[in-house]
């Protein structure tokens, strides 16, 4: 049986920011970090390069964890992998919806990695009429590029406005204007019902039975957390909006943790978890997260409300003594610097 103090789980970069926020915090460790797919990023790359001898002290394993037994994870490949501390950094994937002939070419969906992203580029620069489905904020925005570039642009989208999530009625209807002045088409209400087309895609089929002729499809309808893992491991969980954590990131089992788009945020106004994945916050939370596995000091920046509450129980202690002494009338040590 392998044994790490540390064991990060995850493809992407948060897992490597993670895994050298905690070498910094905690050099004495050593750290293993899981992940399935053998392909570096050049995040990944340009870190391990500029970050020393951490390369070499690191273990990254190419495997996929199938149970867990107390502190011990059960891999595929049959290794046993024991560890103190785990961090689960799965993140996102894209939501695929039941549409009839999804899987032909010229369908993609949106992704968050940059790769798969420059695919979807240079595909639809070699297209002429491109379809959206999705008039989230990512769909407006491919539109507004894609119609700066002379592209003959389509947004399906079900809600009645568009960026229904993201924005008002007001700046909906506005962005609504400002796509058909640039001369793309918009659909609200609507939904694609099958894609049509032999091998490739030459059209779209709405609810309604419009048709809509098209040589590329972009699916742009949100992400659901990767929540298989947390499932293997009993972890608590909500499908739609990721793993269950705490102001520190600990999830139902308090040694281990979630980070980035596979964690539930809490939504602040709303009393509730938030639907909302937060792709920018995932680098911030992994450094955090790689510096406190021992310790909960640094909760997400609150480090120096946390010294000023110390600073005012201390205060407290020593005024109460001091009236102490004043009544007594006998010297009391104080046993705070």
């Amino acid at each position: 049986m392998e044994s790490y103090q540390i064991v990060i789980v995850g493809n992407g970069e948060p897992a490597l920011v993670c895994a050298l926020s905690a070498r910094n915090t905690y050099p004495d460790k050593n750290i293993a970090i899981i992940k399935n797919d053998k392909r570096n990023s050049i995040v990944e790359e340009i870190l391990l390069a500029a970050s020393g001898d951490f390369g070499r002290k690191l273990s990254i394993i190419y495997d996929d964890i199938v149970q867990k037994n107390n502190n011990t994870l059960n891999l595929a490949s049959g290794r046993k992998i024991q560890y103190e501390k785990l961090v689960i950094a799965a993140g996102s994937s894209a939501i695929e919806p039941p549409i009839d002939g999804i899987k032909k070419r010229g369908v993609l969906l949106i992704d968050t990695d940059p790769k798969y992203l420059r695919k979807i580029k240079r595909e639809a620069l070699e297209a002429n009429h491109i379809v959206i489905f999705g008039g989230g904020y990512i769909g407006v925005e491919l539109s507004d590029e894609l119609l700066r570039v002379g592209k003959k642009v389509t947004i399906v989208e079900k809600s009645k406005r568009l960026m229904p999530s993201s924005f008002d009625a007001e700046i909906s209807v506005k962005a609504k204007e400002i796509i058909e002045n640039m001369g793309g088409k918009v659909i609200l209400d609507s939904k694609i019902r099958s894609i049509l087309g032999d091998d490739s895609v030459s059209g779209v089929k709405l609810s309604n039975d419009e048709i809509i002729d098209c040589d590329f499809l972009i699916i742009c309808c949100g992400t659901r957390p990767n929540t298989e893992l947390a499932e293997k491991l009993g972890l608590i969980f909500d499908r739609d909006r990721g793993i269950l954590v705490d102001e520190y990131f600990r999830t139902s089992d308090k040694d281990i943790y979630a980070v980035g788009e596979c964690a539930a945020k809490f939504d602040f106004y709303a009393s509730d978890l938030a639907n909302v994945l937060l792709h920018n916050t995932k680098m911030e939370e992994a450094k955090l997260v790689g510096a406190n596995l021992y310790s909960v000091i640094f909760n997400r920046g609150k480090m120096i409300d946390y010294l000023n509450e110390k600073r005012n129980i201390r205060g407290k202690i020593k005024s109460e003594l001091k009236s102490l002494e004043v009544l007594n009338g006998s010297k009391v040590y104080l046993p705070l610097q």
